[in-house]
């Protein structure tokens, strides 16, 4: 009897121990992860956690927000707010703005370095490309580029940035070792948002005019194909296996699924009214596209490509650039 209960007694022991370890692993990999949708029209950032889909905060920040980028090493996001001509820092943790930074008359795409060291301001009215610190607000650099630059892709591994100059119908290519222009590729008609491949060997310049996307080499600079699209289309995300193109189109509120070895279109998936941004989740299990038209993000499978929800969120959202992160 005696051994039967001392054994019973190690067996809780291990079962607790067990349980304890499970609880702390589970706490260590909960890793918040957050859909960032810049509110134009009501001046605020609506913060959705994608495990339940619903907005859990709604930050204020500058004037009209547009463009955003987030820096998850350092658990920040940037937001270009273009009539205050000012970026908001935000701090993903507490979900507050910490600060905002002057900027030129035209801020609008924004990206960041790996590290959150540097900040880069397309800035639409100027032409050039501000470099920014965030933590001071100094500026560090500007980089003269084409017309109306607006949105932005970086590529850390090969410290490059990408630029879509609209009113030149074309890609600058900067080295960000030097932070000087070394390729300017042209493209189709209004070149607005950019996207890059997981690999970074592809850059994709979506053409709003032309109704196209221009898929580009980077390594070459060459043009690879000119892929034609919906009507009037204005971002684009690559899926995590680098086998999909997502292109939104805001005159027909639907998302074109490019395959990328083929360059075909495999699927025309119907969201809502005149979306503007489009990002992915870290897994890639799914899209979320955001509806100007509508307040609302459209939330699709990507497996079934099948809209499964519709969020609500401020009023004229936007999201330009890369809004989905992870909060270490």
């Amino acid at each position: 009897m005696w051994f039967q209960n001392a054994q019973k007694a190690t067996l809780l022991r291990v079962a607790f121990f067990l349980s304890f370890c499970f609880i702390l692993t589970s706490c260590a990999d909960d890793k918040p992860e957050y859909a960032l949708i810049t509110n134009q029209l009501s001046s605020n950032v609506s913060v959705i956690d994608l495990s339940t889909q619903t907005v859990i905060k709604t930050i204020p920040v500058g004037e009209h927000p547009a463009g955003i980028s987030v820096s998850p090493y350092h658990d920040m996001a940037f937001v270009t707010n273009p009539d205050g001509q000012t970026i908001s820092v935000l701090d993903l943790k507490s979900l507050t703005e910490l600060r905002q930074i002057k900027v030129g008359p035209g801020p609008v795409g924004v990206t960041s370095s790996k590290d959150g060291k540097r900040v880069y301001v397309a800035d639409w009215y100027e032409n050039n490309i501000r470099i920014i610190n965030p933590d001071s607000g100094e500026l560090i650099d500007t980089i003269a580029v084409g017309k109306s630059p607006a949105g932005l892709v970086s590529d850390a591994k090969n410290q490059r940035l990408y630029v879509a100059n609209r009113d030149d119908n074309s890609v600058s290519f900067i080295n960000l070792n030097t932070d000087e222009v070394t390729h300017t590729i042209d493209v189709g008609k209004s070149p607005f948002g950019l996207a890059i491949s997981p690999d970074g060997s592809r850059v994709y310049s979506v053409n709003v005019e032309s109704s196209d996307v221009t898929a580009i080499d980077t390594k070459t600079g060459n043009v690879i194909n000119t892929i034609p699209v919906g009507e009037w289309p204005y971002c684009a995300v690559v899926s995590k296996d680098n086998k999909k193109l997502y292109v939104i189109n805001q005159d027909e509120a639907t998302i074109s699924v490019v395959d990328t070895t083929s360059f075909n279109i495999t699927n025309t998936i119907e969201i809502e009214d005149t979306p503007e941004g489009i990002d992915i989740s870290a897994d890639g299990s799914q899209l979320y596209a955001v509806n100007w038209g509508n307040n609302t993000v459209s939330v699709i499978d990507t497996k079934t490509e099948q809209v499964i929800n519709s969020i609500e969120t401020g009023k004229g959202p936007r999201s330009f650039g890369q809004f989905i992160t992870t909060v270490e």
